[in-house]
Parts: structure tokens; C-alpha cells; sequence
């Protein structure tokens, strides 16, 4: 009996030795406090510089004014003023040229002239006048100097001469035809300044930036779908626009147009459009960057990092000294507390001590800061810690477990590849920037595009990823 009472007695005092008494089995109640606690504060969205060269054909607004001015350009039907009626109808196509900063058109012209002659032989002579008409062909060579006003609205100035085509004018006095060029030249050098002022107006009609750039501004303020598997779109809020000088060189009208603006690319529904803005008067500037920049923000949520980390964890066993502790993880769930990553684990473990085992369970928390690993293109994190609630918990249950070695082990191991990602993301940028058609006569087209990813950022819903894409974008005039 003395034997069993001693062993008895042994017994109570190894147990009364532990930390928590006789206690065989402890279960883990850590609170995940509110995800919306402490929200970190997003950055300031940055503008974006949006560069699209627009080039506009001579050929093409050669073919506008073709096609717009026929027939009669102009008529004078008062002979009272300065004894000279004329009507003046395009004779063939007319050309341009654009070179030297100036935009030069030919136009072959008929002109149908008649004209009075008065003579006084002498003061008590009786009045001798003739009124004749003729009919002959002038070739008008002008040269344009374009300029954009603060509205975009194109004011052209115009100077220029004629040159005598193959019919001169004539007059015919029986046998005799005179040659009225000398007499007719000064009078229609006068009837030319109109007709330049009228050629200022079609000019300035038939390049109707205003109208194209309103509706190139309102279009871009469309939310446009880049990837329709992903459901990705790219919402661009313009703020301002920035023009280069008007060029005229080689045969082409060309300018940079640089639009300030606040880019997203967003995943999930359609974005909500707001009213568009109206075109704001731009402001000229000399040079524009060569390539857009497109500064991007891309949210991953925290169910699809939460997914992604359950493959990777849920159910892995971790062992301790050579299989004195153990810890298995049953779940996983990822949350955001203010700038940090908040883990939640659901877990169960041993430990032993002496020949007795100590069993747990239940939930532990862990925070972490997440970083971008560029060579990984992954999504990491570091510095995890215990929350202080489990750090109290751990202390009279596991207290192994508040060693580096777990820590460490859960650090390499919590990866989320995020290449696929930026590999949709650029291929969405790259297919669906390729071409799109803004309205009748523009495309908008996006090539070469780089992908950088530059900051993480903790939100309340996921964790967003800035990135800053490269590119090329242009706007072409069909």
C-alpha cells in the first residue's frame, strides 16, 4: 500500500509542475477584430500623361475641300462700285501641300468678268462707256498659316497671287482681239482678298478640331472592357489637355495632344460613368513625354489570397525538437488590419513533457506586412508576428510555438504568385488597347506595353497593387 500511495503522490506533484496544472487539453478563442478598423489611407491618385499624336493627310483634307467646294466660289454682282461683275467657278481639283510650316493650295479657277470702260474726252465731252464681258481661266496659288486658339477653333491666314491660265481675256473689236489682261489684272488682284478670306473659312470648317477632340474627350471617359475572361476594365477620368504647336511638314498636319488624366484598371462589374466632363481649353506646351504612362491600380481580394494560401497550407503538419511538438493547420482566412495582413488560423497540436502529452486547438492570429518580390513575382510577407491576445495565449498553452522556427517556416511559405495576374493584365492592356474605334474617323490604338509593379497598399476589401504600364498610344484620323 505504501508503494501505491507514493506513486499516487509523485503523480499529483509532476502534474501540479506543469504550467497549467493537470490540464490535458486547451482550446485556442482568439478574436479576429473588425476588418474595417483602422483602414490605411490610400495614397493621392497621381495624373497620368496620356500622349496621342494626331496627323491628319493633306490628301485627306484635300479630299474634304474637293468635295465641298464646287461649282460657284464666288460672285460679285455689282457693277456700280468698281465697274467689274465676276463669278468665279473651280475649274478642276485643287491641291495642297503642307511644308515649311505653311500649308500651300493651288486652285484652277474660270472666271466669267464683265466690265465697264467710261471716258471723258472732255469735260463738255458727252460720257463714252462700253460694257463688255469675257470668260478665262486663272490659276490661284495661296499660302496658309494655321494657327489653334485657346477653343481649339483653327484660324488660318491666307496671302497669295494668280497666274494666267491657258484663256486670257479677250475682247473682240471686229477683226481685232485685245488683250484685256493688263486692263483686268489690278481690278482682280482686288477681288481676291475675299475670296482668300472665303478660302480662311472653309479652311477652318473643314478642320473641325473642336468637334473631333469633344468627342475623342467624351469617348475616352467610356469605361472600356480590355479582358473579357478576367472582366477587366480601363477607366480613364481625363482632367486636362496639353497641346504641342500645329506642324506642317511633309504633306501632313500634325500635333501632339497630351491628356492629363486619372487612370484605373478595375476588375468585376462595369465601372458607374459619372456625366462627362466638357473639353477644357488647353494649355500649349513644347514638348509631350514619347511615351504614355499609365499609372494602374489593381485590387487582389482577400478571398482570392485567402484561396490561393488554403492550397498551400491547409492541412500541412509542422513538426518541432524532433517531433516534440507538432501543429497541424486546419484553415486559413486573410483579412486587412489597418497597413498590415491579418491571419487567421485554425490549428490543433501536441506537445510533450516528460510522458505526458498536451494537446490544443482552436484559432491564432498572426499579422504580417506584405511586400512585392519582383523575382518571384509573387505577393510575400514579413515581420509576422503574434497578435498580442495569442502572444498571452500561447505563453500558458504552446509557448514553443512563440519561437522564430514556426514564424520563419510560415514566411516562406505564405506565396502568392501573382505573374499570371500581370500576365493578364498586361496582355489585357496590350489586346485591348490594340484598336479601338472612338467614332467615325478615330482610332485609338496601344502597343508595347511594359508592366512594373511599384507599391503594395492594405484596403479594406484586398490588397492593391500599384503599377505603373508603358506604352505607346495613339490617336490615328481615318
Amino acid at each position: 500500500m505504501r508503494g501505491h500511495s507514493l506513486l499516487f503522490y509523485v503523480s499529483v506533484l509532476f502534474c501540479l509542475c506543469l504550467p497549467t496544472g493537470c490540464q490535458k487539453s486547451t482550446t485556442l478563442k482568439a478574436t479576429e477584430p473588425e476588418v474595417t478598423v483602422a483602414a490605411q489611407p490610400l495614397p493621392e491618385p497621381q495624373l497620368s500623361t496620356i500622349t496621342l499624336p494626331i496627323s491628319i493627310p493633306v490628301t485627306a483634307l484635300e479630299g474634304i475641300l474637293n468635295q465641298e467646294l464646287t461649282g460657284v466660289i464666288y460672285q460679285d454682282d455689282n457693277l456700280q462700285d468698281d465697274d467689274l461683275m465676276v463669278k468665279v467657278t473651280k475649274a478642276g481639283p485643287l491641291k495642297l501641300k503642307a511644308e515649311f510650316s505653311k500649308l500651300s493650295m493651288e486652285v484652277p479657277l474660270r472666271i466669267w468678268a464683265k466690265g465697264r470702260w467710261q471716258w471723258n474726252a472732255c469735260e463738255l465731252c458727252k460720257r463714252i462707256q462700253k460694257t463688255e464681258e469675257t470668260e478665262f481661266e486663272v490659276t490661284v496659288r495661296t499660302e496658309s498659316r494655321l494657327q489653334l486658339q485657346p477653343n481649339y477653333t483653327l484660324k488660318s491666314y491666307t496671302n497669295g497671287d494668280f497666274a494666267w491660265g491657258n484663256r486670257k481675256p479677250t475682247l473682240s473689236l471686229g477683226p481685232l482681239n485685245l488683250n484685256l489682261a493688263p486692263f483686268i489684272e489690278s481690278k482682280l488682284k482686288a477681288q481676291l482678298a475675299p475670296m482668300f478670306l472665303l478660302l480662311d473659312q472653309e479652311l477652318q470648317k473643314r478642320i473641325p478640331l473642336p468637334t473631333y477632340l469633344s468627342l475623342a474627350w467624351e469617348q475616352l471617359q467610356e469605361p472600356l472592357q480590355l479582358n473579357e475572361q478576367y472582366n477587366t476594365w480601363l477607366s480613364i477620368e481625363p482632367q486636362a489637355v496639353r497641346l504641342t504647336p500645329l506642324e506642317l511638314q511633309q504633306n501632313q498636319l500634325s500635333l501632339q495632344v497630351g491628356i492629363d488624366a486619372y487612370i484605373k484598371v478595375l476588375s468585376g462589374q462595369k465601372p458607374t460613368q459619372a456625366k462627362p466632363a466638357a473639353l477644357p481649353n488647353y494649355t500649349p506646351t513644347r514638348t509631350l513625354p514619347p511615351v504614355a504612362q499609365l499609372n494602374i491600380a489593381s485590387d487582389i481580394s482577400y478571398s482570392y489570397l485567402t484561396q490561393v494560401l488554403q492550397k498551400e497550407l491547409k492541412g500541412q503538419d509542422f513538426s518541432f525538437e524532433g517531433g516534440k511538438h507538432q501543429l497541424t493547420i486546419h484553415d486559413i482566412t486573410i483579412s486587412g488590419k489597418g497597413t498590415k495582413l491579418l491571419l487567421a488560423l485554425d490549428v490543433s497540436g501536441q506537445t510533450k513533457a516528460a510522458f505526458l502529452k498536451k494537446k490544443f486547438s482552436g484559432k491564432v492570429l498572426l499579422q504580417a506586412t506584405p511586400f512585392y518580390e519582383a523575382a518571384t513575382q509573387s505577393i510575400k510577407v514579413q515581420n509576422l508576428e503574434y497578435t498580442l491576445q495569442t502572444r498571452d495565449q500561447l505563453i500558458n498553452t504552446a509557448q514553443w510555438l512563440l519561437q522564430n522556427r514556426f514564424r520563419t517556416e510560415l514566411e516562406k511559405q505564405m506565396t502568392v504568385p501573382v505573374k499570371s495576374h500581370l500576365t493578364a493584365l498586361r496582355e489585357a492592356l496590350q489586346t485591348g488597347l490594340k484598336e479601338n474605334k472612338l467614332q467615325e474617323r478615330f482610332l485609338l490604338r496601344g502597343t508595347n506595353f511594359t508592366l512594373d509593379p511599384d507599391t503594395l497598399y492594405v484596403t479594406p476589401t484586398g490588397v492593391q497593387t500599384r503599377f505603373l504600364a508603358s506604352g505607346q498610344l495613339t490617336l490615328s484620323f481615318q
